[in-house]
């Protein structure tokens, strides 16, 4: 059963929901990815509590607050989450993550290399710069929620040659953008569209060509905004990284589907590294018997 608590953010002053679910085994640092929470990483995720999952729902995101005046970055973002990890993962974790969860999860790897035991990124959205051309579509939705009401900006959405397009080569993504408009949204979501897709971490390849840990790199096809492309030029770049391409995630029929897919994928994934991961209550018992 999943455990929520509240941390105050240092950075934004919001107030940040975190979800904790498992029974102590390996733990996982896995975060959503833009405009998503918690649930989402939940569908994604091994169930059964062999896995000590944690998700910090990022300001202005699932339960969380949004910070006063409405602003977003990803760094702020990775500031509160890295604090998070410096006090409760002292002897390291796994930094996993979907879509801007996943950039976020490689800064893990490039900034704090010796606290990594393994790295997941599931459709990651960011390469190595600021605001992705792949992003555009979600960077039109936010400008148009911040000139209009969301039913305004829904109907000129759905009229838009950007929705015929989307909707033609990634139902999935059109669905998000449509969701994106809804009703049940926030009011400072088009702020949060606009500044984070117009972000970005500025890494190198060089940097990439370090990481030297257990790397699983997951894309999968007619994703417009998640192109398959980009997670295949990680792997590339990340040596020894494994990739897999999932299921589409609009294919109803697939057996596995996207997410049980997906999660089999990363159980096996951290089975692997919980077998050389360090043991926390061994490091605990050397230390009192020094």
């Amino acid at each position: 059963m999943a455990n929520s608590s509240f941390i105050q953010s240092a950075k934004s002053g919001a107030r940040l929901n975190v979800v904790r679910l498992g029974n102590g085994g390996l733990p996982v640092l896995f975060q959503h990815g833009l405009g998503g929470d918690a649930q989402q990483v939940a569908r994604i995720f091994p169930q059964g509590g062999r896995f000590d999952l944690t998700t910090v729902e990022c300001a202005g995101h699932g339960a969380s607050s949004c910070p006063q005046p409405p602003a977003f970055s990803l760094e702020s973002f990775y500031e509160d989450i890295e604090a998070f990890s410096a006090e409760h993962f002292q002897h390291g974790f796994v930094a996993g993550g979907i879509s801007m969860g996943a950039a976020l999860a490689l800064a893990f790897a490039i900034r704090n290399p010796t606290k990594m035991h393994g790295l997941i990124l599931v459709r990651p959205a960011w390469f190595l710069s600021k605001s992705p051309a792949n992003l555009e579509p979600i960077r039109e939705i936010g400008e148009l929620l911040q000139r209009n009401t969301p039913k305004e900006a829904l109907d000129a959405f759905v009229a838009s040659s950007l929705a015929a397009r989307i909707r033609q080569s990634s139902p999935d993504n059109y669905g998000t953008l449509i969701d994106y408009l809804g009703d049940h949204q926030p009011e400072w979501l088009g702020k949060l569209l606009t500044d984070i897709t117009g972000d970005g971490f500025e890494f190198s390849v060089a940097q990439l060509e370090i990481i030297k840990v257990p790397t699983l790199v997951v894309g999968v096809e007619a994703d417009d905004i998640h192109p398959l492309a980009l997670a295949e030029r990680l792997h590339r770049c990340i040596p020894g990284s494994r990739f897999e391409k999932a299921p589409r995630k609009d294919d109803a029929l697939a057996i596995p589907n996207y997410y049980d897919w997906t999660a089999e994928l990363i159980a096996g994934f951290l089975s692997e590294i919980a077998i050389q991961a360090p043991d926390p209550t061994e490091d605990a018992a050397r230390t009192i018997g020094d």
